[in-house]
């Protein structure tokens, strides 16, 4: 199974980002606190690290220790879920699928305009703009 973190000391709203997309995953989120990245290998050899860079969200991809990519939401907008819960990740760029895919689930949807998008917990409905 693929973990799922963030900075040592992440913003709120960073936190609850990287909760729903663990969610919508399928993924398990650990907190990092003071545990070192070491550590985080010893439970799984993927990782993937959210971090905010700027105004953008960065979502790298590591495989025993190794950077195998990258993501860069240049934004994302919450808002309230109508409707059933949809499981998964849809996304509608062929390379961010191609590299998402080897790690997690996630479909390839064409025509989606916001680049990435998933239904996190408590109703919350996420699209985000992949970093052209």
């Amino acid at each position: 199974m693929t973990i799922l973190t963030t900075s040592r000391r992440p913003s709120q709203e960073l936190r609850t980002f990287a909760r729903d997309l663990a969610f919508a995953l399928g993924c398990e989120h650990i907190n990092r606190g003071k545990t070192g990245l070491r550590d985080l290998w010893t439970l799984d050899p993927v990782i993937l690290f959210i971090e905010k860079q700027q105004e953008e969200i960065v979502i790298r991809i590591q495989e025993d220790e190794l950077v195998a990519g990258e993501i860069r939401l240049s934004g994302c907008s919450v808002k309230t879920r109508e409707g059933k819960i949809r499981k998964g990740v849809f996304v509608s760029d062929q390379s961010v699928y191609d590299l998402v895919n080897r790690y997690v689930p996630v479909t390839m949807v064409e025509g989606l305009q916001d680049g990435i998008t998933f239904d996190g917990r408590q109703r919350r409905l996420y699209r985000c703009e992949l970093q052209t």
